[in-house]
């Protein structure tokens, strides 16, 4: 009898030590749930922020960021992160993985695609020889004033935002805008394979070379003027 005392005393102490050693923070619990929000996407980056994971044990919270699973930031306490370096045009998915130091952990996933590649440059209004031809006793010049844009195999989209062509003292096509992609084109603009770029062409002048005024025409036309903005987008390969 004696015996068996001893073994249920035995039994009795060590069910107590394994309940306190398991128990040495019952009342212990994970960061609460929280939430991320995409602030902005660029073609190299991205902003985001997220809400803080409440901890009802007061255990200070620090966060993690994965971006395609790779870890990115650790040990953080700030609720933002600006990426960099990023591709253009391009799908992300990362989460963040906060931590209480004991532990505990929750998670927030978030997603994001970065813009296109652009371009923007201001490019100055030409002038070019668009044809010729035999008229009475001299020849027939065609001019064209407006715009040479370069060419890109990978643009998806041009777009010309004409601010103003000067001629002649006069102010024409303010404010005109003109879009294409390299397999359609509108009226008035056309691929010059020599030039290998696009000419958009506003103001059309023609003149015969016996007409008296063909000297002060060549001068008005050589100071032809003005300015437009271009925007280029490329595609992903």
């Amino acid at each position: 009898m004696k015996h068996y005392a001893y073994l249920f005393v035995l039994s009795f102490f060590l069910v107590n030590c394994s309940s306190e050693d398991d128990g040495n923070n019952p009342n212990e619990t994970i960061p609460g749930p929280f939430s991320v929000t995409i602030l902005e996407t660029r073609m190299d980056g991205a902003n985001i922020e997220w809400t803080e994971a409440i901890d009802i044990d007061d255990d200070p919270i620090t966060y993690s960021i994965y971006l395609n699973d790779q870890l990115i930031s650790t040990g953080g306490t700030t609720l933002s992160y600006n990426f960099t370096g990023l591709e253009p045009e391009t799908s992300y998915d990362g989460y963040i993985i906060a931590d209480d130091g004991r532990g505990g952990t929750s998670e927030a996933g978030f997603f994001f695609v970065t813009e296109p590649e652009v371009t923007i440059e201001t490019i100055n209004a030409v002038y070019w020889l668009h044809d010729s031809y035999p008229e009475g006793n001299g020849t027939r010049m065609e001019w064209r004033m407006g715009f040479l844009i370069p060419f890109e195999e990978n643009a998806t989209l041009y777009q010309l935002q004409i601010d103003e062509i000067v001629y002649a003292g006069y102010s024409y096509s303010q404010n005109k805008e003109s879009t294409w992609t390299n397999e359609s084109q509108p009226s008035f603009t056309y691929f010059d394979e020599e030039a290998n770029g696009y000419r958009v062409w506003e103001l059309p002048g023609g003149i015969n070379t016996t007409h008296p005024d063909y000297d002060i025409f060549l001068n008005d036309l050589m100071n032809v003027s003005g300015t437009a903005q271009l925007t280029i987008t490329f595609g992903s390969d």
